[in-house]
């Protein structure tokens, strides 16, 4: 099998996981933007990840957030804000999950900090921001690390999920150092700069 092909079965690989995730993620999160229950139940799990990838990506309320991904729920984006009293932008490719978002952050009175768009992790212009969280259901996600890659900021820092380490070949390939990982109950997450 020639290296090419390795290559291509690789990717379709990481990326089959990614989008199946992200129909998954989707599902439970209308429930918790629905549902109180749902809405605890999710957050039981997703919390103590979320509070332990913000203390580990350092993030200080000066600094700008891009969370790509960000979902119908977005709940990381909300809690980044909340805990770090920083902006953060939500993006997603999804217009009906931009528009359910809209609304959970505007429910929730978190529109001073919380912004939420309609982006592609591909192509979305990332000059501005400190600090980039890259979501589970992000996909594909080697073009999304290209484009963070090419036009993040020199000292920028990059939050990414893993799903089995998934990541870890594309990380390499991309030219990103690793900081620190964090090993979640079904997830890994990596703490990504730009190698020297």
């Amino acid at each position: 099998m020639e290296k090419n092909e390795k290559k291509n079965i690789s990717r379709f690989f990481i990326n089959s996981r990614r989008i199946l995730s992200c129909y998954y993620y989707n599902f439970l999160e209308l429930l918790a933007v629905k549902t109180n229950f749902f809405n605890k139940l999710l957050m039981s799990w997703r919390r103590p990840v979320f509070l332990n990838e913000i203390k580990m990506a350092n993030i200080k309320k000066n600094d700008k957030v891009l969370l790509i991904g960000c979902g119908i729920f977005p709940s990381e984006t909300m809690l980044i804000a909340e805990i770090s009293g920083a902006n953060v932008v939500g993006i997603d490719n999804s217009p009906k999950a931009v528009k359910i978002a809209i609304k959970y952050v505007k429910l929730k009175g978190l529109s001073k900090n919380v912004k939420i768009e309609y982006g592609d992790g591909k192509d979305y212009p990332l000059n501005d921001f400190d600090v980039i969280f890259i979501a589970i259901n992000v996909w594909p996600i080697d073009f999304v690390l290209k484009n963070i890659l090419k036009n993040m900021k020199k000292d920028g820092r990059v939050m990414c999920k893993s799903l089995k380490n998934d990541i870890l070949n594309v990380i390499g390939k991309e030219k990103f150092k690793i900081v620190s990982k964090l090993e979640n109950p079904k997830t890994q997450s990596f703490l990504l700069v730009k190698k020297k």
